[in-house]
């Protein structure tokens, strides 16, 4: 604080010389060009210019001392200065200007006082009247200037809403009766508390956001918070207010609202801010009466209007619905000036259906908070919430509104409406899907279980038990594509699902999938047709052929599904650049309000329906979202009843055909009756799903050497002693040390050998990891015995 203070004094010292040096000059010049016939002025400006020198040059001189010592100019100036010859010559100065002044005064003063006496003797002789009659108009000024102030006390006390004045510190200095009532206390005893004693200490970070934005604009809220009652309970409270200047000290000025009926209710209040508009402007006096007065007249004016314009909503004094007074913030809210409102009748302010109710309030002088329709100037009816007083106003009962636009209000409401239903609606989808998907696992599970229960009979003959096998085998297909619909349907609902992006012969796939279909077309007694417009040029292209079976293999199941009756078609084309792939139905079709819903998850268009068929509803939102992820969509054409064509649309990206005399087709079969010697490390935790992939592989050579490693931490060893495996079938889960981590450990000594992963998991980024891990390939369980020859042969060949 002293090295404040030292720099503070002569920065202080050296505005006065720039004030004083600029104050000389207006005397010398004033003194220059004053009118010869005003001694006595002139005088006294002489006067006046002496004095100002004398505290220009003291200014200066402890100027340069105080600078000196504070060491902002060399130390020998302080030094210089110090010293008592020198220090003297100020002193003197001031005895040799009081010296002059005094001489001037009694010399020159008196004579020129006589002079102008009898000139002012005559000029009050002649303003007497003047003054007499000014003097009583300053006393009906006074007297309306009193009455206004009044007026501005009652309309401060009788207000809806709460007001209090507080210090930076939380100090109250002023409140009104709505702002005690909130918290329970009568007035005097709110005056004895801070704001902090009627706030929560949970709110202390909030606060130091709103005290932040008071010091940067000026300005805080509107926010919610709550307040402490004189009960101890919390009251909910909005509210809102800015930094204000009073006898030149800062000042918060605060609007408080209760809004505990609106939290009660549910109901999220928007309100609409306006800015607050403080006019304090001060003017100083000096000893004249009539400057008194116009001041007085002034600030209860600027008072009148600051506390009638401090509310946040529209404000407006009526009598018997004449508006006799209002604020800016109803003019915003209707559309009309303030000088259009004064003396209009405030029912024109409300829709025409609405008056006769408002009417009724008024006559009955409602006083509680109520809704109710507004009309603009322009004629836009618009939600207001209305709340009244009755309070005296120039010796008669008037009655004072207030006027809030709800319209953000009400539009939370039904949007928060519309959340709700779309939430429960939500829920019932989801209660539905778990219900149906409960059903949909125990049906081949019971399949799987009691089939295989059957299988234990000692007397059942080969036929029998080839047939329970096809429907163990048949059930349990069936479980794996239900929790592959789970599985995938959660990773795109979480957006990690990417495609992956190869060269796919379309004559194949379609053929592919059209052998598929048409067994189960036959089963079901539908005829199923192919229709390929293509030419062999462009049946090469581009695209994800893992999503785009799913897609189409999801449309054609839904065909199925639903068609009973005709034939379905499945067919491609090319169109504006893309590649479009249909499914034509004659089923029972969709209705077109129903079109969208069967796209979402859980949403199936006809529940009874669905039931018979079954499904988990999962198969077309599958399809949508990968069609996105493929750059793509799918849209629908169907009527009730008259079938239904799936389009989708995927970009067209053609692969030139390659001339490759070494290419192996899909018919090619797997040399596995050339003779090999080899060996496969099998790293596996589950000793059946060892003995599984053993017989398998038995099948591929007689004479393969398999060694089993039970976890990462056994591969990684066995790697390390033995340098004839020609293969790695690797777990990716696995106790210990996980299948990723092995293959990264195995990398670092083996670069050659081929790794395959093998995981129940399906997922892109689990493959990604594992590639990235170091693994050539990737294979997904359950494991399919041909697949697993297949890519057994690839590498060993």
């Amino acid at each position: 604080m002293d090295d404040f203070f030292k720099l503070i004094t002569p920065v202080t010292y050296w505005i006065l010389i720039l004030i004083w040096s600029y104050i000389l000059f207006f005397y010398i010049r004033k003194t220059k060009t004053i009118d010869q016939s005003d001694k006595l002025l002139k005088l006294l400006l002489i006067v006046l210019s002496i004095d100002a020198f004398r505290t220009l040059f003291e200014s200066v001189y402890f100027g340069a001392w105080f600078t000196s010592l504070s060491k902002l100019l060399p130390i020998e100036i302080f030094n210089y200065l110090s010293q008592a010859h020198i220090v003297f010559i100020p002193k003197i100065l001031n005895l040799i200007t009081a010296i002059i002044i005094f001489t001037l005064l009694i010399r020159k003063w008196f004579t020129a006082e006589i002079s102008t006496k009898q000139k002012k003797e005559e000029l009050i002789a002649e303003q007497s009247k003047e003054l007499t009659e000014k003097y009583n108009e300053l006393l009906l000024a006074n007297e309306n200037a009193i009455q206004n102030d009044n007026y501005t006390q009652m309309l401060f006390n009788e207000s809806p809403i709460g007001l209090a004045l507080t210090k930076l510190t939380g100090e109250l200095v002023v409140v009104n009766q709505a702002y005690a009532n909130i918290i329970g206390y009568t007035i005097e005893e709110t005056l004895k508390l801070s704001y902090w004693d009627i706030t929560p200490k949970k709110y202390a970070k909030q606060e130091e956001l709103q005290l932040d934005s008071l010091n940067k604009i000026g300005t805080y809220g509107p926010y919610e918070k709550e307040y402490i009652h004189k009960s101890g309970k919390l009251i909910p409270i909005r509210l809102q207010g800015k930094l204000i200047k009073k006898d030149n000290q800062d000042f918060i000025w605060s609007s408080v609202e209760d809004i505990t009926d609106k939290k009660d209710a549910e109901i999220l209040l928007q309100e609409q801010n306006e800015e607050y508009l403080v006019l304090n402007e001060e003017y100083q006096s000096q000893n004249e009466e009539l400057r008194d007065v116009i001041e007085k007249i002034e600030k209860s004016e600027s008072r009148f209007k600051a506390l009638h314009d401090a509310s946040f909503g529209g404000i407006a004094i009526h009598d018997k619905g004449i508006i006799l007074d209002c604020n800016q913030g109803l003019a915003k809210i209707s559309g009309y000036s303030t000088e259009e409102l004064i003396g209009m009748n405030g029912l024109l302010l409300i829709a025409e259906h609405q008056r006769d109710l408002v009417l009724q309030k008024i006559l009955n002088e409602y006083e509680k908070p109520y809704q109710s329709i507004g009309i603009r100037k322009n004629g836009e009816e618009y939600p207001i919430r209305l709340e009244a007083r009755q309070i005296p106003y120039q010796g008669r009962n008037v009655r004072v509104v207030e006027f809030r636009d709800i319209t953000d209000q009400i539009k939370n409401e039904i949007e928060l409406k519309k959340a709700k239903e779309k939430a429960e609606e939500s829920d019932q989808l989801k209660t539905e899907f778990i219900n149906n998907m409960s059903h949909e696992i125990r049906t081949p599970m019971n399949g799987i279980l009691g089939f295989s229960d059957l299988l234990n009979e000692p007397n059942i003959t080969d036929s029998k038990r080839q047939y329970y096998n096809e429907i163990i085998q048949n059930s349990g297909n069936q479980l794996l594509r239900i929790i592959d619909d789970i599985l995938e349907i959660s990773e795109l609902g979480t957006k990690q699902a990417r495609a992956q992006i190869e060269e796919l012969c379309l004559n194949n796939f379609l053929s592919e999938l059209f052998t598929i279909f048409e067994t189960k077309a036959k089963m079901n007694k539908t005829p199923l047709y192919l229709k390929n417009d293509l030419s062999d040029i462009e049946i090469t292209l581009l695209t994800d052929p893992y999503k785009l079976n799913r897609i189409v293999s999801n449309i054609l199941e839904n065909a199925l599904k639903f068609t009973d009756n005709g034939s379905i078609e499945l067919g491609c084309k090319l169109q504006n650049n893309n590649l479009l792939i249909y499914v034509k139905d004659t089923g029972i079709g969709v209705h077109p309000e129903k079109q969208k819903l069967i796209f979402e998850r859980f949403s199936q268009e006809d529940k009874e329906m669905s039931q018979i068929v079954g499904g988990l509803g999962l198969g077309l939102s599958i399809a949508n979202e990968n069609a996105k992820l493929l750059g793509g969509n799918i849209t629908l054409e169907s009527e009730k009843g008259k079938g239904a064509t799936f389009y989708l649309s995927i970009p067209y990206q053609p692969v030139k055909p390659k001339n490759d005399k070494n290419r192996n087709t899909n018919n090619q079969s797997l040399n596995l009756n050339e003779e090999r010697h080899h060996t496969i490390l099998v790293a596996e935790d589950e000793e059946v799903n060892f003995m599984y992939l053993e017989i398998i592989l038995s099948e591929f050579d007689d004479n393969l050497t398999i060694i089993h490693a039970k976890n990462g931490e056994e591969a990684i060893d066995i790697c390390k002693i033995n340098d004839h495996i020609d293969l790695i079938l690797m777990d990716i889960k696995m106790p210990g040390i996980n299948g990723i981590d092995a293959t990264k450990e195995i990398r670092q000594f083996r670069q050659h050998v081929p790794i395959i992963a093998q995981t129940a998991y399906t997922a892109i980024q689990e493959r990604d990891e594992a590639t990235h891990a170091g693994c050539n390939d990737f294979i997904s369980k359950p494991i399919k015995k041909e697949k697993l020859l297949a890519i057994t042969n690839h590498y060993l060949k």
